[in-house]
């Protein structure tokens, strides 16, 4: 093991709910074999944290995380449409977090159905139909909508309609932009593709591609810049057609993240960091998988690659790629990969969340 300068790194690990332990204790093993000094605040978030202390998002956690300015987060459950808020969104509102940056390669020995696949889904975080401004079909303000709308515009919601709220904000996308061309610009990239629909949104996917064409003529002339609409760029993606860095609102980042992974060789190899002025957080794209949870059978590698993201983002560049390295070159080998990472999914002969650590961990550590 090779020993990192004497600066200890002071970062709070968000261990998160179903496979969530598992693969964030597999992270931390991959990293501490670096030699890297790190101090881990182990705080609780999600369903767990509900159980323990009435709130699914403490105040010790948000605290943590602003004290140190960076955090390795595991996947967080949310239930679908009943129970807590997302805990997701509610700790990007209360970090600030503005800029969600998603990288997408396929590597050698990963199940990628487009092995020259080299992409960097970036998107913005606030606003979007991700806001959670909505309204049930029948309640007041629901009709209220329907009200204004028909009084402003002559068109008729129907009334058995449910209403959400798709606001995008002018500051916000200028944010997210400058800080989405400042990481491609330190990554290297070349040209970045502004994602959108503005031929049918104007008011909001109209100003988000005014502002981010704006802020990337004005302060990143070194970038190339184009735009299309999200549609042309699912097309594009999936006939091969090559594309640098996407930017993105909220709602289209996220669904074509999902994509690339896809197309890069799955969830399970996905990772993701979501930035602000002050904090990091690093998550993998992936969510918490429950039927998987306990069993020593999920993928760790998107979270040691989150990871290796962390370790960049606290000036660590060596230590990083010494992870991605490992990574590689253990999918490359075949030989000790869960068994989402095998031809057809088969689980004969897979290898355990643990063993997959440890065969990265042993290879930094060399």
């Amino acid at each position: 093991m090779r020993a990192s300068a004497a600066l200890t790194h002071r970062v709070t690990l968000i261990p998160g709910d179903g496979i969530g332990p598992e693969v964030t204790a597999a992270a931390r093993l991959a990293l501490e074999a670096t030699g890297v000094a790190i101090e881990w605040d182990v705080q609780r978030a999600g369903a767990e944290a509900l159980a323990e202390c009435a709130s699914a998002l403490p105040d010790a956690l948000v605290e943590s995380v602003r004290e140190r300015g960076a955090a390795l987060k595991g996947p967080v459950a949310t239930p679908s449409g009943s129970g807590f808020a997302s805990v997701n969104v509610a700790l990007r509102e209360a970090l600030e977090l503005h800029t969600g940056v998603r990288p997408a390669q396929a590597l050698a020995g990963s199940p990628a159905s487009f092995p020259a696949l080299d992409v960097v889904v970036t998107r913005m975080l606030p606003g979007d139909l991700y806001a959670g401004i909505e309204y049930a079909a029948g309640e007041p303000a629901a009709e209220q909508i329907r009200r204004l709308v028909a009084a402003s515009s002559g068109e008729r919601i129907p009334a058995d309609a449910g209403i959400s709220l798709k606001p995008i904000s002018a500051t916000e996308a200028e944010t997210a932009t400058r800080t989405a061309l400042a990481w491609a610009a330190g990554a290297g990239r070349q040209r970045v593709t502004i994602v959108h629909k503005a031929a049918v949104m104007r008011a909001t996917d109209g100003l988000f591609l005014r502002t981010a064409r704006a802020v990337g003529e004005r302060e990143f002339p070194q970038l190339t810049l184009d735009e299309r609409s999200v549609d042309a760029v699912c097309h594009d993606l999936v006939i091969g057609r090559e594309l640098d860095v996407l930017l993105a609102p909220m709602l289209y980042g996220d669904v074509l993240s999902d994509l690339c992974a896809g197309m890069a060789g799955g969830l399970g190899l996905a990772p993701g960091v979501n930035l602000g002025e002050r904090c990091a957080v690093f998550e993998a794209v992936h969510g918490t998988a429950p039927r998987l949870a306990g069993a020593d059978r999920a993928n760790p590698l998107a979270m040691i690659r989150c990871g290796a993201m962390l370790l960049r983002h606290l000036g660590e560049n060596g230590a990083a790629d010494r992870v991605e390295g490992a990574v590689a070159a253990v999918l490359a080998e075949g030989r000790t990969l869960t068994y989402d990472m095998r031809s057809g999914r088969d689980s004969g002969g897979a290898a355990g969340t643990r063993a997959v650590a440890e065969a990265v961990a042993a290879r930094v550590a060399r």
